[in-house]
């Protein structure tokens, strides 16, 4: 049997944090239910808090390993514009043009919102970003493999 896989490990971590959240989550209503318990509600709490942070480099992690294989694709290879785009999705996560502009702007010195827009919209084509409504579109990179079509 060979190596595990980088991504088969993260998401192990990452269902095992769930879990561990969700026991936590169940402990602290018992803690709120039961009179007893109440000086134990605010040690669990800090504890979701401190796993929840553990979870976020997780997070990262996934995304810039799926940025990773992106970037090295041909189409992608020479277009330094939409590298920088997913290098962005990858590190901050979700964001809006606007937001993706200011990234892709720190990273190369100057771009238009609308030649963020279209590469987005070429992205999206690609299979490797996903734009979401809720407060506003923004764009997300699409991380696992078996998303992709």
């Amino acid at each position: 049997m060979g190596k595990p896989d980088v991504d088969d490990i993260l998401k192990e971590i990452s269902r095992k944090l769930d879990a561990i959240l969700d026991k936590l989550s169940l402990l602290e209503q018992i803690a709120l239910d039961n009179p007893k318990y109440t000086d134990s509600v605010e040690a669990l709490k800090l504890t979701k808090i401190f796993l929840n942070l553990y979870g976020e480099p997780l997070k990262i992690l996934a995304r810039l390993r799926a940025a990773e294989s992106y970037i090295q694709s041909e189409p992608i290879k020479g277009d330094e514009i939409a590298r920088y785009i997913i290098q962005a999705l990858a590190i901050k996560g979700p964001m809006n043009i606007s937001a993706i502009a200011r990234e892709v702007r720190a990273m190369r010195g100057r771009v238009s919102r609308r030649i963020i827009r279209e590469r987005l919209k070429r992205l999206e084509e690609k299979g490797l970003v996903r734009q979401t409504e809720g407060a506003g579109k923004t764009y997300s990179l699409i991380e696992a493999r078996e998303e992709r079509v």
